[in-house]
């Protein structure tokens, strides 16, 4: 989530519009290489959820309970523009959080997630049907579609509901068929150094012939293998760093364990809307101004933002689901 919160601080401020393909800078490369992870991040927290929801089982309870927190934030924030005066009210917006979770699919990551979501059953049952040769070739082959195509043939197969049900695959073909590769740290972590590498090189050198050639056009196709969840790299980045943070020793740590209690309402609530990315992003940090800081500077006021949003964010959503959760889904659990 932190990669992600990093990747919108990018993407959603506008800096992007100050970027010179022909002229880059250091502080434009630093950007670039800050804000490029938001899809390797969504594929490796599809793949988390699907390790382990391929042994439980989903309720329309636990469903009822995500779409209600949806909702909430997405409500409850607009409010608080409305009475702050920061936005005017419409009736659109009223209606907009309920139309968005069906207007957005492939678009907006909560609403494909919601679709996604609602087959998870499905993909257990169809997994139940797959012995492990058989659930072999079927990866295979929807990776060849959805990855390899798209990645060296420019094949347009990607699709978000369906692409996290590819990941959920390969999440439960881990859980399911362990080996002594994908349970081994040192390959995780080699993985993961070896495709981060190639990702970051990626972006560098489509931006540094750019400008060696004249051509902008080369910088505008610089996240090329990392842009879509699909692609080779996102897709070698988010199982890597899936399989480091699995392999890694189990320990418990309540702090930890506290703060990733709300890892989906980070996302909710700091990219909830437009007029809330426009006034954390604009309003709040001036992200766009910072391209023409120092480079330390940059760097030192970046590192921590990810930080402080993640740890507010969880912070509210404590007293929402304390104070706000609990009785919903007692009143949920009456019927």
């Amino acid at each position: 989530m932190l990669s992600i919160i990093a990747h919108h601080s990018v993407v959603n401020s506008g800096l992007t519009s100050t970027y010179d393909y022909l002229h880059p800078t250091a502080q434009q490369y630093f950007f670039e290489v800050w804000g490029m992870w938001g899809k390797t991040a969504i594929n490796s927290f599809i793949l988390i959820s699907g390790y382990f929801l391929c042994k439980q089982t989903l309720t329309w309870k636990r469903y009822v309970k995500l779409l209600f927190e949806i909702l909430f934030y997405s409500y409850i924030i607009q409010l608080i523009f409305w009475s702050t005066g920061y936005e005017a009210f419409t009736l659109v917006d009223v209606v907009k959080p309920m139309v968005f979770l069906f207007q957005s699919i492939n678009s907006n990551f909560v609403a494909s997630f919601m679709v996604f979501y609602a087959f998870v059953p499905l993909y257990n049952k169809l997994i139940g049907t797959l012995d492990q040769k058989m659930f072999q070739r079927f990866l295979l082959g929807i990776l060849f579609v959805c990855t390899f195509t798209a990645t060296f043939f420019h094949s347009s197969t990607m699709n978000e509901p369906f692409w996290y049900a590819v990941l959920y695959f390969i999440a439960a073909y881990f859980r399911l068929y362990p080996n002594k590769y994908t349970d081994s740290r040192k390959v995780a972590i080699a993985g993961l150094i070896l495709f981060a590498v190639l990702s970051i090189a990626s972006v560098v050198i489509l931006i540094a012939l750019g400008a060696k050639f004249g051509n902008s056009n080369w910088g505008l196709w610089r996240y090329y293998f990392v842009s879509d969840s699909n692609k080779l790299l996102a897709l070698g980045v988010g199982v890597f760093s899936f399989l480091t943070a699995k392999n890694m020793k189990s320990f418990t740590n309540r702090i930890i364990n506290f703060f990733s209690a709300g890892t989906f309402a980070v996302l909710l609530i700091h990219a909830a809307s437009d007029t809330m990315r426009h006034w954390l992003w604009k309003d709040l940090l001036a992200m766009p101004s910072l391209i023409h800081k120092d480079l330390l500077y940059i760097i030192a006021y970046n590192i921590p933002i990810p930080i402080v949003i993640y740890i507010l964010c969880s912070l509210i959503d404590v007293l929402r689901r304390r104070y706000v959760e609990k009785p919903f889904m007692r009143w949920i659990d009456k019927y």
